[in-house]
């Protein structure tokens, strides 16, 4: 599996801080699936991008995937229905997911579900504050650093971190452009 770190997402910061830091995102890794079968998986319908010819159309609740290594990526910019359980359970099915959320307001969370199950719950800043069913999972917190005690908690931000596990729970790496040339577009109006 992966061996990722918060050094390996600086980029998102430095490219994305003022745009999808400040919109909110839902960013979401799918293990083993193309952005088509993704789709499928929710319910969502998609049209690729050389066939949009007005992104408009897709101002509500949207969403977009990407083929990456290993497997998909979906962004919505300033979404979140990848990270309602019901949505993280059935896109899990027969496969492993893990969805990183921030709003607008930087409320965060990182869903992580596995073969229609939720294994780990938590708010990147607060990990000591978590729903686990995965000892696999607290290892890669403990390797990243991430505090598994309010005690050990200093003050800072762990959403990089928060992509580095995803990229460790599901061996799907997040690369700029995924965020910038997406393959798929479209709606999870019906999600939310």
């Amino acid at each position: 599996m992966s061996g990722a770190t918060a050094a390996d997402y600086a980029w998102f910061n430095e490219q994305y801080g003022e745009s999808l830091g400040v919109s909110g995102f839902c960013i979401t890794f799918v293990k083993d699936l193309t952005p088509l079968e993704t789709f499928n998986q929710i319910g969502v319908t998609g049209e690729e991008s050389d066939d949009v010819d007005d992104i408009d159309g897709f101002d509500e609740y949207p969403i977009s995937a990407s083929t990456a290594v290993g497997g998909t990526i979906l962004v919505e910019e300033g979404g979140y229905a990848c990270s309602l359980s019901d949505v993280a359970k059935r896109l899990s099915r027969d496969t492993v997911t893990a969805t990183v959320f921030r709003n607008v307001n930087f409320d965060q969370t990182f869903i992580q579900a596995e073969n229609g199950s939720v294994v780990l719950t938590f708010d990147p800043d607060r990990p000591y504050d978590r729903s686990c069913h995965s000892d696999r999972m607290l290892s890669h917190m403990r390797d990243l650093g991430m505090p598994l005690e309010e005690s050990d908690a200093p003050d800072a931000n762990y959403i990089l971190t928060a992509f580095a596990l995803a990229e460790r729970a599901t061996g799907v790496r997040l690369l700029p452009t995924h965020i910038e040339e997406p393959a798929l577009f479209g709606t999870t109006e019906h999600l939310c």
